[in-house]
């Protein structure tokens, strides 16, 4: 009764914290020139890399991770998996994304008896190569050369979780995230505006920094193993450029997870294989649903794939997985593949290794 209480208490405070990201859905108020057509802020968002995925084992599966990661990648979805870490869990891994940028990542979790499971996270977008810079001039080229851009992002996070019971976690994370979006060598953002004397020309830098909040719970049911969980990510401050402000991408996330044998009550010897579902309501969005599957052989190898519903350029997701149990502890190569649908990109490819001990 006192766990059902509890988990009562922490489904009331996620559901409070997520009426203003519903309620910002909507189309700006009346003398905004976004209200034009009724303009929803579809895709609007600040530092759009806070929302990805990480690792190739929740990403093969559709990012339909909140209820399933017991890990420290549970840091990048749903921070309440922490708590089931049973010692030490370390996770690195990379995405490589559209045009030839990337996502590089990596987690570590430890536990204390009795205290809880303490974490920190990193996250660090890779633009690829500098681009050069220019101006148009009148002189004979017709442009200067004015430095270079290389813009750059990432997110540090630390995150506690426990166990309230052996069926309820509850998670945070505290982050702080940066972006410059010129970076480089003599280039800034350049403002013109006329004044009574004249027309004035400002430079302006291109670098902000937010702290942002990850907060989450999972609770198993009892039934046959059967697991939901809640998730708020990046509940945070606004981000200015220039004259607008765009909120970062705060995403709610219910979800569950279960063993489709144990559900059937027909257990598979060396078998297993897991269905994920996780339902989104992002801030920037309308409501997204993730699925994945993974089959596991003797818990040494793995299949998995998903599917992304209400995405721009996301849907398909496969991928393979191979664990290997040694005495120092379980090491996990992970792969998946990213269908991006759209011909204007190439697919994405990802990769991670786990380790717990």
């Amino acid at each position: 009764m006192k766990t059902f209480i509890r988990f009562s208490l922490v489904l009331t405070l996620l559901l409070t914290l997520s009426v203003p990201s519903f309620a910002q859905v909507e189309p700006y108020g009346a003398g905004r020139i976004d209200d034009l057509e009724g303009w929803q802020r579809a895709g609007q968002a600040a530092m759009p890399f806070l929302a990805a995925g990480a690792g190739g084992r929740m990403m093969a599966m559709g990012d339909a991770g909140a209820a399933e990661v017991h890990d420290a990648s549970a840091l990048f979805y749903n921070p309440a998996g922490l708590a089931f870490v049973d010692k030490y869990s370390v996770m690195i891994g990379s995405n490589n994304w559209i045009m030839d940028t990337k996502l590089n990542y990596g987690a570590a979790a430890m536990t204390f008896e009795n205290i809880g499971t303490f974490g920190i996270s990193a996250m660090f977008f890779d633009y690829g190569d500098p681009i050069q810079a220019t101006e148009i001039a009148t002189n004979e080229a017709g442009y200067n050369d004015i430095g270079t851009l290389e813009p750059s992002e990432y997110v540090l996070g630390v995150g506690y979780a426990r166990q309230i019971s052996s069926q309820f976690a509850i998670g945070g994370q505290f982050k702080y995230a940066y972006q410059d979006l010129l970076g480089g060598t003599g280039v800034s953002s350049r403002i013109a505006y006329e004044t009574d004397n004249g027309w004035v020309q400002e430079n302006h830098k291109a670098n902000k920094g937010v702290i942002a909040f990850d907060i989450g719970t999972m609770y198993n049911t009892g039934f046959r193993n059967l697991t939901i969980a809640m998730s708020i990510r990046n509940f945070g401050q606004e981000v200015k450029y220039e004259a607008e402000s765009y909120d970062i991408p705060l995403t709610f996330r219910i979800a569950t997870t279960a063993s489709v044998f144990e559900l059937l009550n027909k257990e598979k010897e060396g078998m297993d294989l897991r269905v994920n579902i996780d339902y989104l309501h992002p801030h920037d969005w309308s409501e997204q649903l993730n699925t994945g599957l993974e089959y596991s052989l003797n818990k040494m190898l793995y299949v998995r794939a998903g599917y992304k519903f209400n995405y721009s350029s996301e849907g398909l997701t496969l991928g393979a997985g191979f664990n290997l149990n040694l005495p120092q502890g379980d090491f996990r190569l992970d792969y998946a593949f990213k269908d991006t649908g759209d011909t204007l990109f190439d697919a994405v490819h990802v990769y991670s290794l786990s380790m717990d001990f």
